[in-house]
């Protein structure tokens, strides 16, 4: 006849109520518990100093994001750069001559708004959506005129 081996002890080491359950030290075996957590974790007590050297996000949220209808999406372009790009719109048939002027529609050129740095040498008659004071007056005192949409 032979003998049936009959197992005394269980396959598990681990034992039910058991404070770690065969993980050794407490903290073991916790999703993230050794490494002090994932992510935003522990900003305020034990990252703490990850978080003053700018290592880690800062703390809270900050800022105001503006309304994308309230942002104003300005093209423009300096009076100088007009003056000197003056020959070579002529030559492409965006602007035209009438006499000793030049007939320039900034908003047909996609501009927005006509500035005043640099210097003026040539005589225009512009349309622009909006110009500076001080870009007028140059343009003007060169012997040219400056319409804008605000002065309709």
């Amino acid at each position: 006849m032979i003998k049936m081996t009959v197992r005394t002890k269980k396959k598990s080491g681990k034992r039910a109520g058991y404070r770690t359950h065969g993980w050794g030290v407490v903290r073991t075996h916790r999703k993230s518990g050794m490494r002090g957590g994932v992510g935003k974790a522990g900003p305020k007590s034990h990252h703490w100093i990850q978080t003053i050297k700018g290592l880690r996000p800062p703390i809270g949220k900050r800022g105001f994001i503006r309304p994308r209808e309230s942002i104003k999406d300005n093209s423009v372009i300096n009076v100088s750069h007009l003056d000197s790009m003056v020959t070579t719109l002529e030559r492409e048939g965006k602007i035209t001559k009438k006499g000793a002027k030049y007939e320039v529609n900034l908003t047909e050129l996609g501009y927005t708004k006509l500035l005043a740095q640099g210097e003026v040498n040539t005589a225009m008659n512009i349309v622009v959506a909006e110009a500076s004071e001080r870009a007028i007056k140059k343009i003007e005192s060169a012997g040219g005129k400056v319409k804008t949409s605000s002065s309709n």
